[in-house]
């Protein structure tokens, strides 16, 4: 399968950039962080981020790699596609007892 590279800007900013349209998607994930790999489940995503809900916490300012899968029928694709992502948790936080994290996407290839 073909991929394509895409790099977001490199400007290390702590807070998630806000002018991107977000859409609520709730679409599987799998993030790898310090050499662990952590299911998640996405609630938004933008061209810029992406807000995660977790089976742990992650803290702000740790480099992580993501998978998000887009299953057939989504976003109007035939087959089943995926992203994979290269960023940092920008923001992290406890909701309804469960852990969430927003990570800044800085690059992102499609697979």
């Amino acid at each position: 399968m073909e991929s394509a590279t895409c790099s977001a800007s490199k400007v290390r900013d702590e807070r998630p950039a806000r002018g991107s349209a977000r859409y609520p998607m709730r679409l599987p994930a799998t993030i790898l962080a310090e050499g662990e790999q952590i299911e998640a489940v996405t609630a938004d995503m933008s061209a810029s981020g992406v807000l995660f809900e977790l089976g742990q916490p992650l803290h702000v300012g740790l480099d992580v790699e993501f998978l998000v899968e887009i299953p057939a029928g989504t976003l109007e694709l035939s087959h089943t596609a995926a992203v994979h992502c290269r960023g940092r948790i920008v923001r992290s936080y406890w909701k309804d007892g469960s852990p969430w994290a927003a990570a800044v996407i800085d690059e992102y290839r499609f697979q």
